[in-house]
């Protein structure tokens, strides 16, 4: 494959001089319709740069000592001091690559960070653009399709949809990144309009703010592109660390009601009971940023739609706890979603008619991308975007963020949820919730089959339960079949006693003439057999250089467990042990100073690589999963607080959980 050059892919950007005064940066700026500015030192070398909404706070902070940069990618640069803010505080560090740089090496040293300025400067170091890296990715993505379908024209036919696929995620980056520009440039100029209120009358500061509220929707929506070209791309990555939801909930709403054009409400009017009461506080394993915005989506329906809140109730969420799972569901929905418009396919037509029987997503309902959004952030956090069954006094059916409170590895997890595949309005829900409440098992509803297929690709669902309403639908159950049967789901038919007789054998594991009340006997299956605690051997690795203050919970709380506990500070010795007494799995010390150099050189050792490795911190975790050899099982009770009884005993289920499920892992 033939690279373009380098200066194919140069933006130009207004640049300035750092010695000129901070309104001078602002007007040139401006005079280039440009949202972003880049500052130079007097040999024409980039220093800062500068996005309108940063040249905007500048120009309204008092003036201090603006301090130059200590170095820079390719040569020291001495700013000289300017009378303005801070500037190194807030603006950003470019990224400095030469123009003659072949562009492989510049795309390798840009995957690194995509999302960070980079500037092109020539080989006396003088700016000449920015790196228009949307561009340059939608080139390689572009490229790479053409390469791939010329390389199997010969082998077979070329997949159309993989084709689209990969076309589609290089315009919703592209496009993204360019709507950007004119939408940073609207907020900018109505922020400066905005600063003079007073010359403006009321009818212009009511558009000033519309324009505001709406700029911010747009940007929400543009991000939502980015975000969603990154999930299919892959590139997108989580930070996973324990969350305090008290602490992440005023954030998430006061991010919903700005959107919503609702900034005068009260954040403590939406905490939810479930976080009024906890004790201890209610956390759960998520990347923060994320989480927050999958909350506030939610929270800005139902600011949206205050109608749909029961009179007297101020709450915006219900937090309700299944086992190891957490559901956010919108207070007092009830308006059926038709969530089989979120497809796991980008291709699929989301302004479709949607059934009679469903809401379809609409801008009143959030946008049918931001929503498209939560449901691909809660996959790829292990969890799912569906519809629940609640009774209070009536059968209500919400839409749910379903997320486990700590995530286990896919092939291990499990759950009581049953899928059942039957229109929202179906007198069979009731009967169906009051079994189901009785067996401990919580019921989620779709009317599609295909939708059954994704959430079940998702979720560890029990089993799937499909209300029979013609004899078309057989199709639809061999489909399932096919689809379940990797993950030993079950598939249970409904059949009606008016279908019976026309049927015939059905491909399905159970059928059950309905309505019955024998859907016990059904769902009555064996568990999977875990190792109990007290046989297994824990090889516990140490380092020479360990931190002043130990943590005093480890490695003594696998010793009350019952495990055999071999404590080791050296790698070889470690395999020589392993080699001996043949441990169930391995588990790396919290207080570890350098876990990642400690990683790279265990993962040289075949004897410990082949152990199921249990990662205590955030920061070991994330270097383990850099090393493709280990086998991690994330646990960050480490970083948890272990200062009350409750508090205790649930870290210790946790960790007891994932030992199983490791060793489970080592044996199988």
């Amino acid at each position: 494959m033939t690279l373009p050059s380098l200066a194919e892919f140069i933006r130009l950007m207004p640049a300035s001089v750092v010695t000129a005064p901070p309104s001078r940066w602002l007007a040139d700026c401006l005079a280039s319709q440009g949202d972003y500015l880049v500052l130079m030192d007097q040999e024409h070398a980039p220093i800062y740069g500068l996005s309108l909404s940063q040249l905007l706070q500048l120009n309204q902070t008092s003036n201090a000592a603006l301090m130059p940069p200590v170095s820079n990618h390719l040569k020291a640069s001495s700013a000289p001091v300017t009378e303005t803010a801070q500037i190194d505080e807030i603006a950003d560090e470019l990224h400095l690559i030469e123009q003659q740089t072949p562009l492989d090496t510049v795309i390798q040293q840009v995957v690194t960070a995509p999302d960070q300025p980079w500037a092109v400067v020539d080989h006396q170091g003088r700016y000449q653009g920015m790196l228009d890296i949307p561009r340059l990715l939608a080139n390689i993505v572009r490229s790479a399709a053409v390469a791939q379908a010329a390389d199997a024209e010969a082998i077979a036919p070329p997949a159309p949809d993989s084709m689209a696929s990969q076309s589609q995620t290089a315009l919703l980056t592209y496009l993204g990144h360019e709507l950007k520009t004119p939408l940073t440039s609207l907020l900018g100029l109505s922020s400066l309009l905005k600063m003079g209120s007073e010359n403006l009358t009321p009818r212009q500061i009511r558009y000033t703010g519309l324009i505001q509220q709406h700029c911010r929707r747009l940007a929400a929506w543009v991000n939502t592109l980015v975000d969603l070209g990154r999930i299919e791309s892959g590139t997108l990555r989580l930070v996973p660390q324990v969350i305090d939801l008290s602490s992440l909930w005023a954030e998430a709403y006061s991010q919903a009601a700005l959107r919503a054009g609702l900034e005068q409400h009260t954040p403590g009017l939406s905490v939810p009971l479930a976080l009024q009461s906890a004790s201890p506080p209610l956390t759960l394993v998520a990347d923060e940023v994320r989480l927050r915005q999958m909350l506030s989506c939610l929270m800005q329906t139902a600011l949206v739609n205050r109608d749909a809140v029961p009179a007297g109730e101020s709450r915006l969420l219900d937090i309700v706890q299944w086992d190891n799972w957490l559901g956010f569901a919108i207070s007092g929905m009830t308006d059926r979603f038709a969530l089989e418009h979120l497809s796991q396919a980008m291709t699929i037509r989301p302004f479709a008619a949607a059934p009679a029987a469903a809401t379809p997503l609409s801008a009143e309902m959030g946008h049918w991308l931001e929503w498209l959004l939560v449901r691909k952030l809660a996959q790829l956090h292990q969890g799912e975007l569906v519809m629940t069954v609640h009774h209070d006094t009536e059968t209500v059916i919400r839409p749910t963020l379903l997320l486990p409170i700590s995530p286990l590895p896919d092939a291990t997890r499990s759950s009581r949820f049953l899928l059942v595949v039957a229109p929202f309005e179906s007198d069979s829900l009731a009967r169906l919730w009051q079994q189901a409440n009785q067996l401990n098992y919580q019921l989620l509803i779709t009317t599609h089959s295909q939708a059954a297929m994704e959430i079940a690709a998702h979720l560890p669902v029990a089993a799937v339960l499909v209300l029979l309403q013609s004899q078309q639908m057989r199709e639809d159950l061999q489909t399932l079949k096919a689809g379940l049967a990797a993950n030993n789901q079950l598939l249970i038919a409904l059949v009606p006693p008016h279908l019976s007789a026309y049927l015939g054998e059905l491909p399905v594991d159970r059928e059950l003439l309905w309505p019955t009340d024998g859907l016990g006997s059904v769902l009555l299956q064996p568990p999977t057999t875990l190792p109990a605690p007290s046989r297994l051997t824990i090889l516990y690795l140490r380092s020479e250089e360990q931190t002043a203050s130990p943590n005093p919970k480890f490695p003594h709380v696998f010793h009350d467990f019952g495990c055999r506990v071999l404590e080791v500070d050296d790698l070889q010795q470690a395999s020589l042990l392993k080699r001996v007494w043949r441990p169930d799995v391995a588990v790396l010390d919290p207080e570890i100073v350098d876990p990642q150099t400690y990683l790279q050189t265990l993962s040289q050792l075949s004897e410990l690589t082949a152990l199921p490795l249990i990662t205590l911190t955030m920061g070991a975790t994330q270097a383990a999963h850099a090393i493709a050899q280990l086998s991690v099982f994330p646990c960050l009770v480490a970083e948890t607080a272990w200062n009350t009884p409750e508090s205790a005993e649930r870290m210790s289920a946790w960790l007891v959980q994932v030992l199983q499920v490791a060793a489970t892992e080592s044996t199988s």
